[in-house]
Formats: C-alpha cells, sequence, structure tokens
C-alpha cells in the first residue's frame, strides 16, 4: 500500500484535500457520466477555440505554467481514463484497470487498500 500525502497545514488545504478526493470519487464512481460530461467539455472548448474570441484565449494560455499544471492535477485526478472520443461509453483504462485487478492474486489486497484509503469507502 502507498502512503497517503496529507497536505493540509492549512484549514483551507483540507478543503482542498477534500474536495479533490470527492472529485476523483465521483469520476470513478460514476465513469460512463465522467466520461459523458468530459466529452461535452471537449467538444464545447474545441467550438469555442474556433470563434475569434476562443482562439485569443487559446493563444495567451499556450505555454502557460498554470495550464501546465492544471493538466498534472486532472491527470491524476482522472488517473488519465477519460477518453477524448466521442464513441466511447465507458473509458477503456477503468475496464482495463477492473480486468487487471480481477486476474491478480492479490486482488483481495488491492480491494483492502482501496477501502482503507477511501476511495470506494466514499471518503
Amino acid at each position: 500500500m502507498t502512503q497517503r500525502v496529507e497536505f493540509h497545514d492549512e484549514p483551507e488545504d483540507l478543503e482542498l484535500e477534500q474536495a479533490l478526493r470527492a472529485i476523483q470519487h465521483a469520476i470513478m464512481a460514476h465513469p460512463i457520466a465522467a466520461q459523458a460530461i468530459f466529452y461535452a467539455l471537449v467538444r464545447e472548448g474545441r467550438a469555442y477555440a474556433e470563434t475569434e474570441e476562443g482562439a485569443a484565449w487559446r493563444d495567451r494560455l499556450a505555454g502557460s505554467e498554470l495550464v501546465v499544471r492544471a493538466r498534472v492535477l486532472w491527470d491524476a485526478l482522472t488517473v488519465r481514463a477519460l477518453e477524448d472520443d466521442e464513441q466511447t461509453v465507458l473509458p477503456t483504462a477503468i475496464l482495463e484497470a477492473m480486468v487487471k485487478a480481477a486476474s491478480s492474486p492479490n486482488m483481495e489486497a488491492v480491494l483492502e487498500d482501496l477501502f482503507i484509503d477511501g476511495m470506494l469507502g466514499g471518503q
């Protein structure tokens, strides 16, 4: 089991951590809905980028350190499971993880870690 990193030195840090864990839990608990929402946002973003105002924002944000950091955060929260594909209903990464876990001789230990860490426990 990996050790959890706690970063709440300040009360707002605890709130942020709880919010991020809630987002991650929602994505993993409802992967079909998360995939649909993700693709809708991708489609909307691309349409906006085709407008003059959207293109200006795209150019302003290109190479932004904040955007780079936000992408790292997004990838961590979603475990890079959501796909940029209109035909995807259930993200392949989630199916692959389930098959891999089911095939593992350590499946019970993995599930125990998930419950202890709160991912499936809803913490």
